[in-house]
């Protein structure tokens, strides 16, 4: 009776194991919560929730798109993928990849790293860049750069108005100073 029991205890806990580690697995080819993109151009890593590209297979067909190293690719962005939230409500990384876009305007190519704690069949290889996945980097990579010549445009705006607040203060001053040197005499 004592051993039934005992059994039956070992299997329900490898199971419920089992059942865990399954989960983990499925996640591992299902969509992620977010992904971040640091690298290039960018010089902080940025946050992305953008459905288009949490994909598993969002930047690659990794089954079937295997290629050879290409020559020249040119500037890469690091692509870290999250699955979840760990319970300090911080992000847990699943993988890592190198997406480089083709500035010929082509598809891009990806580098898989690999996953972050552990292995999968299509670590350290090169694939082409799925179209889908391709173009939603790019169009992300618009908007960040679209944001960033706002930033600087607007930064240059602050600069001309401050350089004609400065003139026009300047021309006041001596405007002011003469009248009152002509209001002496």
């Amino acid at each position: 009776m004592k051993n039934k029991l005992l059994i039956t205890f070992l299997a329900l806990l490898l199971a419920s194991g089992m059942l865990l580690y399954s989960s983990r697995l499925a996640t591992a080819k299902g969509n992620f919560v977010k992904i971040t993109i640091s690298g290039g151009q960018f010089t902080s890593e940025i946050d992305v929730t953008d459905p288009s590209l949490l994909g598993f297979f969002s930047f690659s067909d990794f089954p079937n798109a295997r290629t050879q190293p290409p020559n020249n690719v040119g500037e890469s962005f690091v692509i870290t993928r999250y699955d979840g939230q760990n319970k300090d409500g911080t992000f847990h990384a699943w993988d890592m990849l190198h997406y480089y876009p083709n500035n010929s305007g082509s598809g891009g190519y990806v580098f898989y790293d690999g996953l972050i704690n552990g292995l999968s069949e299509y670590d350290k290889q090169w694939y082409i860049a799925s179209p889908e996945g391709d173009a939603a980097f790019r169009k992300i990579l618009a908007n960040q750069n679209s944001v960033h010549l706002t930033s600087i445009q607007s930064q240059g705006l602050l600069i001309v108005f401050a350089l004609v607040l400065t003139i026009a203060t300047g021309i006041l001053f001596v405007v002011i100073r003469k009248r009152a040197i002509d209001h002496k005499q």
